[in-house]
């Protein structure tokens, strides 16, 4: 009987060093480009937050994102040129709806070999008054230190979102609809 227990024992605790959650915490970075009838434009921001837990197995190979949750204040958005900034934050109805946000609803992880992998996250993506359903990919690394680096992009229509593209100088400056979110979030655990 004391055999069996120590042999179960020891399956629990070998089981345990088969993977680790990390809990991890981190900068986001978000550029906004775009374009005007007059010429192609951005916002940046560094001022992001961003919180994820991922599992890495016994390797070190990462093989789940169990969460990610990313906020950044609109307002933090800057393009250089005030005017622009004032009409977006108007645009977007930043004194309702301070933050951009985004939520993992699911996420598959496909390991490219050595530290470098794509992942691929089902989530909800929240600007302005309306949240919709979206897949951001990115490709990640992972560092010796259990740290993940993720960079992508992903385009959206403003009006998916009911915000009216900026204009500026009484509608003689339109922005385009369309516009493309770059992010890079690095990601360090606790």
């Amino acid at each position: 009987m004391r055999n069996i227990f120590l042999i179960l024992l020891l399956s629990v605790a070998s089981l345990t060093k088969l993977s680790a959650q990390v809990q991890a915490h981190g900068a986001t970075s978000i550029v906004i480009e775009g374009t005007s009838n007059i010429h192609d434009w951005e916002m940046k921001s560094d001022k992001g937050e961003c919180n994820a837990s991922y599992t890495l197995n016994s390797a070190g190979v990462l093989t789940s994102l169990n969460s990610l949750l990313f906020n950044i204040k609109a307002e933090t958005l800057k393009s250089g040129k005030s005017a622009m900034d004032k009409n977006t934050y108007k645009a977007i109805g930043t004194e309702k709806y301070p933050y951009i946000s985004f939520t993992s609803t699911s996420a598959t992880i496909k390991h490219n070999g050595g530290n470098s992998y794509t992942i691929t996250s089902n989530g909800k993506l929240t600007i302005a008054s309306v949240t919709r359903q979206v897949t951001l990919v990115a490709a990640c690394t992972l560092t010796a230190d259990k740290s993940l680096r993720a960079t992508g992009s992903y385009k959206i229509k403003m009006t998916d979102y009911n915000v009216t593209p900026p204009s500026i100088m009484f509608g003689a400056i339109k922005t385009g609809n369309e516009v493309t979110i770059k992010y890079d979030l690095t990601l360090k655990g606790r």
